[in-house]
């Protein structure tokens, strides 16, 4: 499966949860860790999904 670019979508989260906690100073590194985490959680059960779904005729 290809790599996919989601640096968009972690960007996009990340300041929603940096604006949720209130703006603060120098937790920049705090959210963008967080929202890649999660996109990234994410990203890896939907590959997990697709390969349980699989199935191999032998």
């Amino acid at each position: 499966m290809a790599n996919v670019d989601n640096s968009e979508k972690i960007r996009d989260r990340a300041y929603f949860l940096w604006e949720k906690a209130g703006r603060p100073c120098g937790r920049e590194h705090e959210f963008w860790a967080q929202a890649a985490q999660e996109i990234e959680g994410d990203v890896e059960a939907e590959r997990e999904a697709q390969r349980e779904s699989r199935i191999v005729a032998r």
